[in-house]
């Protein structure tokens, strides 16, 4: 389709007759190849259709006969020849389930843990009758038409559509659906008339009557102040049920991700003839699962992305997040993924939506890269990919054909740990070492070296992302003061912790005197929060009893003294210096003397917990090897005669599902 494009581009061209000549030439050779392949590709696609193939037939009859349709045909032959292995849910049945998920959203209470079950349960019930059918079996001619003459329509008379070429027009508005599984119906028309927000106002300002972005942006404010939209931002217990593909029960469902927030968004705006996508990585690069949101197409230069609900189409969004791969959903398929499918073989899971287009240049510095495969593994099927790892294990996140036992990848994100594996049986077999890809676009391999033993210092089993940033401001230091009386009328300051130190530490003790009662406050005028605190004589933690004044509990969180010591990091209490009653005090029963005094900031749960089991993996021939398991005794974690040069990966057994792989230089963790 862009050799047309071209074709247009040169004849406006200024240049001499020869040259024009010459282009011309060129240009026409490469559109009869592009011709001789769309035939074919045409005929493959009307083979699959089988019994239907007539209704396609006259799809492409109907706009054949008219020379003036002639660009109607060729959108109808980019429909038929991309359509096999396009799936949808019946209509009719899919109607009727929305409908019993309208009534269950609209009468349920907001915050009813129990809505995900009962939406569960109404799924179960419409899952037997609810069979995806192939949409070349299915599709009919009069619909068929109707799409392709009425997307024109929007092309030709919406003032956010006027930018689009051919091609682009292809992507963003031809097609009959957003989505895979989505039913065939009217939902361009039907869903147009609905969530329109400010847009049809806008339209009717000069200054923004052509402004796509303002346009997205809009219907994004709409979004936020809407009081009708009853979807929180959350994921609760028992959310599994058949995707809900309508943007009338999508608007009312009281919870949601990012994946329902961005079909919302993509529904909403594709049918205002805005041309929104659906963009989404597979899974992140430096945590665990995947991400979606929505991207505006502005112009070739310039496309912002923007989560809806949360910002707007060009804000910072999650900008710090490494992303190794970013794909676009589309309408077109995946040209190897499907080569895999027709062959027979097993896509991985996270590649799983074959029709997609890689956009990862679009989001940041890319490089292309080319893999030497390990000599004593191989892969069955002749395709490697390029995996991440996630919190457990690695996930496949770009695929390639093998040549002379190499695997070569373009557009790979930077400064992300990497490994080429194949996949068999389902399951993942490594193809060559780990490896970074680092900011100067060099391949460094990771190979543990057994022959040299250091020793590792672990503080934390996951890296901190910005989510915690903030809570610097709720750091202000802190003081343990001891006393013989219980009410601290003559305390004494035997310990400060620092006031720039925002994950978990320790503090030496500066009075070896022995003391009955000892308290936390914080540091000066202002408040500070802390998660946990121990106490420990020699190395060993011992515990007193906890007491405090009686004070107003304003908020669950923060204000309930014994979160201090509750062995919950997630958990926090606010001391104050100023307040008499924001302290938290422990008796021991009897005067004694600590040696230090361990803490726990407010954060994310991932800081080493005393009490906690670890286990310590490296990665040596192919696979993981249990180094050594501990239970924590203090805020971090030290292992012994580590293989050096090597990539680790540490395991929290008691809490939490954050794990992350680092490797260890002159005494620093470096997480990827």
């Amino acid at each position: 389709m862009e050799f047309y494009n071209t074709l247009v581009r040169l004849v406006k061209c200024s240049m001499n007759k020869s040259k024009f000549v010459y282009y011309i030439i060129v240009t026409l050779c490469l559109l009869s190849v592009a011709c001789t392949e769309r035939h074919t590709s045409l005929e493959r696609a009307l083979r699959y259709a089988g019994d239907n193939r007539a209704e396609l037939e006259k799809v492409l009859t109907h706009y054949a006969s008219d020379p003036a349709d002639s660009l109607k045909l060729r959108a109808a032959q980019y429909l038929i020849e991309n359509m096999p292995y396009h799936r949808s849910y019946p209509a009719d049945v899919y109607h009727d389930y929305c409908t019993k998920m309208d009534s269950l959203f609209r009468n349920s209470e907001k915050g009813d843990t129990l809505v995900a079950a009962k939406a569960s349960a109404i799924s179960a019930e419409f899952e037997p009758r609810l069979k995806p059918v192939f949409d070349i079996l299915e599709i009919t001619s009069d619909y068929l038409i109707w799409n392709i003459d009425y997307s024109f329509e929007q092309w030709e008379t919406s003032r956010f559509l006027q930018h689009l070429e051919f091609d682009d027009f292809c992507e963003y508005v031809l097609p009959y659906k957003c989505l895979e599984m989505q039913p065939i119906d009217d939902w361009k028309e039907r869903w147009s008339k609905t969530w329109r927000g400010e847009l049809d106002w806008q339209v009717e300002i000069d200054e923004l009557k052509y402004n796509v972005r303002r346009a997205t942006e809009a219907i994004t404010y709409f979004y936020k102040n809407s009081d009708s939209l009853r979807m929180e931002v959350r994921q609760i217990s028992g959310m599994d049920h058949i995707d809900i593909l309508n943007i009338e029960t999508l608007a009312i469902q009281p919870y949601g991700t990012c994946l329902e927030r961005s079909r919302l968004g993509l529904f909403n705006c594709r049918s205002k003839s805005l041309p929104v996508s659906f963009d989404f990585t597979p899974c992140w690069a430096d945590r665990g699962g995947p991400h979606y949101w929505n991207n505006v197409y502005v112009s070739r230069r310039r496309s912002p992305d923007y989560e809806p609900f949360n910002k707007y189409p060009g804000a910072y969004h999650y900008p710090d997040n490494a992303m190794a791969k970013v794909y676009r959903m589309s309408y077109a398929p995946h040209p190897l993924l499907m080569e895999v499918v027709e062959r027979g073989g097993n896509i991985p899971p996270s590649l799983s939506a074959l029709f997609i287009r890689d956009v990862t240049a679009e989001y940041g510095r890319t490089t292309d890269i080319t893999i030497p495969l390990l000599s004593d593994v191989d892969s069955q099927d002749g395709y490697a990919y390029l995996a991440v790892f996630d919190n457990s294990d690695w996930v496949p996140m770009d695929i390639c054909r093998i040549k002379r036992r190499k695997a070569s990848f373009n557009d790979v994100g930077l400064d992300i740990l990497y490994m080429v594996v194949a996949y068999e049986d389902k399951k993942i077999k490594p193809l060559s070492h780990p490896f970074i890809v680092d900011v100067r676009k060099r391949v460094n391999y990771i190979k543990a070296d057994t022959s040299r033993m250091q020793d590792v210092r672990l503080r934390r089993k996951f890296p901190a992302f910005s989510h915690i940033y903030g809570n610097v401001k709720y750091l202000h230091g802190g003081t343990i003061e001891a006393a013989n009386d219980k009410y601290f009328v003559k305390p004494h300051v035997v310990a400060q912790f620092p006031a720039n130190k925002f994950l978990a530490g320790e503090v030496c003790v500066t009075d070896t005197l022995p003391y009955r009662y000892w308290r936390l406050r914080s540091t000066g005028p202002q408040a500070s929060d802390f998660a946990e605190i121990y106490f420990y004589d020699r190395d060993s933690i011992v515990g007193g009893e906890l007491y405090y004044p009686a004070t107003v509990v304003r908020n669950e969180r923060y204000d309930t003294p014994q979160h201090i010591c509750d062995n919950d990091p997630l958990t926090y209490m606010t001391v104050d210096s100023t307040d008499c009653f924001r302290w938290a005090g422990f008796d021991f029963g009897k005067p004694v003397s600590l040696k230090k005094i361990a803490y726990i900031r407010r954060g994310d749960g991932n800081d080493i917990c005393p009490g906690d089991e670890y286990e310590f993996y490296y990665w040596l021939n192919g696979e993981w090897h249990l180094h050594d398991k501990q239970t924590a005794e203090n805020v971090y974690l030290d292992f012994k005669n580590v293989p050096c040069d090597g990539l680790y990966f540490i395991k929290g057994l008691s809490r939490g599902v954050q794990n992350r792989t680092f490797i260890y230089e002159n005494g620093e963790v470096h997480w990827y």
